[in-house]
């Protein structure tokens, strides 16, 4: 029987790296471990590493596997100590902690104000409680509704508050657990501030990252109202641009999901992709020596960072940009065929950063997808060998799609528990057509300046998000569109995942016994799903 090679592990180290450190994160959530027993995990870890580096070469070669369980252990420790560490609820200043008597709270906005059909919501940083006389420094943040917009308009990104407003529970919605959403957001209380408010702080965040973060964003928004006319083309630019969806249908978001293709709503790695493909493009005279690579590489990675800020930095799009920066630092050194270890990396980067991206459906669908592209897209491109260039770019279309599907598809089922029939269809005709759009807005910001140019780009940008808005409206009128009310178990989705893998290695090594164990995987998920009807 074939054995399985280490190329993956030699190529790809933060595979070795990841793998542990998603165990330390999973292991401090689910057994919310004490920060004693992570200690000493750390602890015992290195003193075993230290005793290692002691033997003699001989001794080393014997006992190499104490090491490497060593270093997995220091691993696990360092995932579960900042999962630890991340959860606020657990620091002593923690805000829940001053909640016996309605005491002054001083809090902070963090984010701009969203309208809501009653209210003003927005987030705030509980900074201060003042308590026997004076204020103690406290930590978490809390969900904050204005009801008067008299009010709400005077409030913004940085100012501070003093309420002294009972903070309640945050409960949950329609059966989704929202209060734990939020608590993955460092989210643990809600407030409703009166009609009347004392006193507004002069914001301190002047000058600070994420306050210029939304300054871009304002801006960006104000050139898109200004010059695109209608308002649902409107509100579909904000969302594909900057990833602003507070002002869309609802009806179109179901539409879009209904379809396969609401992750062109919702800006990601798709968007940045598509930027990084056209920037190859352009940048394809510098030719391939040394110095033009890094060259390149600087370039491309300075514009999709830029682009990142002025577009406000969404969360998902700063994850597909720490990814393609490390893909191009991989490519600027001369290294091939890593692209694995690059998004093995960034995942990495961004789970130390912050654990509990590891529960953030966006990560967990962008990361899946961009996996499945890298594993499958080539080898599916090659099932057909077209001479036409343009019947070869739509295959290779199709092929980019149904390689994202791949490892997606199980986690659709379970968030979302409908499957889009269409999904190819759609997509085929969408992503392109979303590119264009995306391309037609970078142009509209870069002409904004000339108020001719900028309408006449508008009224384009207006136009294509028209015919992409009414092509997935009759498409989601169809009565086979899509597939609903599948409920689908964790289990159920451990075992898909499981005949995915089997049947990958099966193909890669030519071994039945992959066959075999994807296809138990696939009758026992089947099982499982017709276990209510006994």
């Amino acid at each position: 029987m074939p054995i399985l090679k280490p190329y993956p592990f030699k190529t790809a180290p933060f595979i070795r790296l990841i793998i542990p450190f998603v165990v330390g994160i999973l292991w401090a959530f689910y057994f919310n471990e004490s920060l004693s027993i992570i200690q000493i995990l750390a602890i015992g870890s290195m003193l075993v590493l230290l005793i290692f580096s002691l033997l003699t070469l001989v001794a080393k070669y014997q006992w190499q596997w104490l090491s490497g369980i060593a270093i997995h252990g220091l691993i696990i420790a360092m995932g579960a100590g900042l999962t630890h560490y991340q959860n606020l609820s657990t620091h002593s200043n923690f805000i829940g902690n001053y909640l016996q008597q309605n005491k002054p709270i001083f809090i902070r906005i963090k984010e701009p104000l969203v309208q809501k059909p009653k209210t003003f919501k927005t987030v705030a940083a509980a900074v201060a409680v003042f308590e026997n006389g004076h204020w103690v420094n406290t930590t978490g943040n809390i969900l904050v509704y204005f009801k008067q917009a008299s009010l709400a308009n005077k409030i913004h990104c940085g100012d501070g508050l003093i309420i002294q407003q009972p903070l309640k529970p945050i409960g949950n919605i329609n059966g989704f657990n929202y209060q734990q959403y939020c608590a993955f957001q460092q989210i643990y209380f809600q407030v409703f501030i009166p009609d009347t408010l004392t006193k507004i702080f002069a914001p301190n965040l002047v000058g600070s990252f994420q306050a210029n973060l939304f300054l871009c964003r304002d801006w960006v928004i104000k050139i898109l109202e200004t010059n695109i006319p209608g308002s649902i083309e409107k509100a579909m630019a904000e969302a594909l641009l900057i990833g602003y969806k507070d002002k869309l249908d609802k009806s179109l978001v179901r539409a879009y999901s209904r379809t396969g293709v609401v992750h062109i709503i919702a800006i990601s790695g798709l968007h940045l992709g598509m930027i990084y493909g056209l920037l190859l493009l352009l940048l394809q005279p510098f030719g391939k020596r040394n110095w033009a690579n890094h060259l390149r590489s600087i370039i491309i990675a300075s514009i999709l960072w830029g682009f990142s800020i002025i577009t406000g930095g969404a969360a998902a799009i700063l994850r597909s940009a720490v990814t393609f920066s490390f893909i191009l630092a991989s490519k600027s050194l001369g290294y091939k065929n890593n692209n694995i270890n690059a998004l093995a990396a960034s995942a990495f980067c961004l789970l130390a950063y912050n654990p509990y991206f590891l529960w953030d459906i966006g990560f967990e669908l962008s990361y899946t997808a961009v996996l499945g592209i890298i594993l499958f897209q080539k080898k599916i491109s090659n099932w057909f060998v077209i001479k036409n260039k343009l019947l070869q770019h739509i295959w290779q279309l199709n092929a980019v799609t149904l390689s994202a599907q791949i490892f997606t598809i199980p986690l659709i089922l379970y968030y979302f528990h409908q499957f889009p029939n269409l999904l190819l269809f759609t997509n085929f005709f969408i992503v392109p057509l979303s590119g264009l759009v995306l391309y037609a807005e970078l142009i509209l910001l870069v002409v904004s300046p000339f108020a001719a140019l900028a309408t006449m780009m508008g009224k384009i940008v207006a136009f294509l998000i028209n015919q992409m808005n009414g092509l997935i409206e009759r498409t989601n009128r169809l009565p086979f569109a899509v597939t609903e009310n599948l409920q689908v178990s964790i289990t159920q989705t451990v075992l898909m995942y499981v005949a995915i893998i089997a049947c990958l290695y099966c193909l890669v090594h030519k071994d039945h016994k992959g066959f075999w164990i994807g296809l138990c995987s696939i009758l026992a998920c089947i099982f499982l799903r017709w276990m209510p009807l006994f």
